[in-house]
């Protein structure tokens, strides 16, 4: 009996009918467009052969329903009138992106799901449409979520999850409402940034029927997204997430702090070594080590911070990063940095370059036989 009223709700042709209609006689286009898309994805479940027939029909955007994402005004506070989402058309990235391995497995896929998705629909199947970004902050989840907007070709759409939470729980359910129906209305890229914004409320005693229902709400939408968009949650502390959340992602992405060899190559990405001495190529492995254990955002903010200083300083980059090491060792008693030094050593660093990088005198080090000549 439950079978045959689970067929009776999928292939009720009479009630789609009248819900497309009336979806038709409000003039609301991009609704017509994702519930059409939604049947069509219960059609194909039962009749696999009409796969390719299906696939432009999902692979299309009507124009309507992109100028409507990306012209029509982004949705606003009621109360503050401030916007709701950032909205990026075409997200700015000026180099590929450094991942762990972990994560590009992760990753890369999204795009070849995209490229077969006819293959997967003859199956039944759906490309990724929710992923889960978990990992400390500057690890790298907001370039992920760009760079795959770029990749796929559609605009990332951002909320920041505790900027809208409020108060006055009815109001943040409002606002992320409004949000969610804005991105709907054509293929995107929507970002819920800080996602445990809500699950940090969940032991408040104020309003908890309210916050219930939110979250309920947001879950329904992770469920029932639309397989031409995708709805990226990202969040500093996966440890505020229950069980009924993680569940519901396609995909979950655990962003690690870079390794040794990663730091290293983001070095390299970011200084421009055509241009670099022998001096500074000899200094870079050691100052991997020493940010090593440091997210990737951090080390490119002090590579940018030591380019900067060379060029208002009128100084040599060698003499920047050096100082820049020398700063971060200052606070460090001697005998740590003759451990580091020893370390450095071992990995076969030469004097010089563990001088410039700890701040050690070369005669200190000569005494104590640490490094190469």
């Amino acid at each position: 009996m439950n079978q045959s009223k689970t067929m009776d709700d999928v292939f009720d042709v009479e009630k789609d009918f009248v819900q497309l209609a009336r979806l038709a006689m409000d003039e609301k286009t991009a609704d017509v467009a994702a519930f059409s898309k939604r049947v069509l994805r219960r059609v194909l479940k039962r009749r696999p052969d009409l796969a390719e027939l299906a696939k432009p029909i999902f692979d299309a955007t009507p124009a309507g329903v992109t100028r409507s994402l990306t012209s029509q005004p982004i949705p606003v506070d009621t109360d503050s009138r401030l916007e709701l989402l950032r909205r990026e058309v075409s997200p700015e990235i000026k180099t590929k992106p450094i991942w762990a391995s972990v994560v590009a497995n992760e990753i890369e896929p999204i795009f070849e799901e995209r490229r077969r998705s006819s293959e997967l629909l003859a199956k039944g199947l759906v490309p990724t449409r929710s992923m889960l970004f978990v990992g400390p902050p500057g690890v790298g989840k907001t370039l992920a979520a760009k760079w795959i907007a770029l990749q796929l070709g559609r605009p990332l759409l951002t909320l920041d999850l505790s900027a809208v939470m409020s108060s006055y729980l009815g109001r943040t359910g409002s606002n992320i409402r409004v949000v969610l129906d804005y991105a709907r209305r054509g293929p995107s890229v929507l970002l819920l940034d800080e996602f445990d914004a809500i699950a940090k409320r969940r032991d408040d005693s104020g309003e908890i029927g309210e916050l219930k229902r939110l979250v309920t709400v947001l879950l329904q939408e992770i469920d029932d997204w639309p397989a031409d968009g995708l709805l990226i949650a990202a969040t500093n502390h996966p440890e505020l997430l229950d069980s009924a959340v993680w569940r519901r992602f396609d995909r979950v992405v655990r962003f690690p702090l870079p390794t040794l060899e990663e730091v290293s190559e983001l070095l390299a990405a970011n200084l421009e070594l055509s241009d670099a001495t022998p001096e500074v190529r000899e200094l870079l492995p050691v100052l991997a080590s020493m940010l090593q254990g440091e997210s990737f955002a951090e080390v490119i903010r002090r590579v940018n911070l030591a380019r900067r200083t060379a060029v208002l300083a009128d100084q040599s980059l060698l003499q920047t990063l050096q100082a820049m090491s020398q700063d971060t060792m200052s606070l460090v008693p001697k005998a740590k940095k003759l451990e580091l030094a020893r370390a450095f050593a071992d990995q076969g660093f030469s004097q010089r370059a563990i001088s410039a990088a700890t701040g050690l005198a070369r005669d200190t080090l000569r005494k104590r036989d640490i490094g190469a000549k």
